[in-house]
């Protein structure tokens, strides 16, 4: 990702997810879940790598992981209680995606005010 967060990606897969939430019993659903937990696995891949770096951008992540920290379980919760045999793979998959998002926006400092 070259230290930069895609925020773009994480928006568009967000926005899949929402509409896919909409649109539980249709047949479209399960693409959108797919294609939001391919989106959101690429961002955690690429957060990852980011984060492995000599030099890391911090000022663009306090802002996504303390958002991630409030959304992240919401999403979790909500994925959880869905009852559709026709989407668990994808929505098992991005159950772990928003897990592993999670634990990292967990771990991830607050940002620190220099005054």
């Amino acid at each position: 990702m070259n230290g930069e967060l895609d925020l773009e990606l994480y928006t568009i897969s967000l926005v899949r997810l929402n509409t896919a939430f909409q649109k539980l019993n249709e047949p479209e659903a399960i693409e959108l879940f797919n294609q939001s937990a391919d989106d959101l696995q690429t961002l955690y891949e690429d957060v990852l790598n980011d984060l492995n770096q000599d030099e890391v951008n911090f000022g663009e992540y306090y802002p996504f992981f303390e958002n991630g920290k409030r959304t992240f379980p919401q999403y979790i919760e909500v994925l959880g209680s869905i009852e559709n045999d026709n989407l668990t793979e994808p929505i098992n998959k991005l159950i772990t995606i928003f897990n592993n998002l999670n634990k990292i926006a967990g771990a991830f400092p607050a940002q620190q005010v220099i005054e």
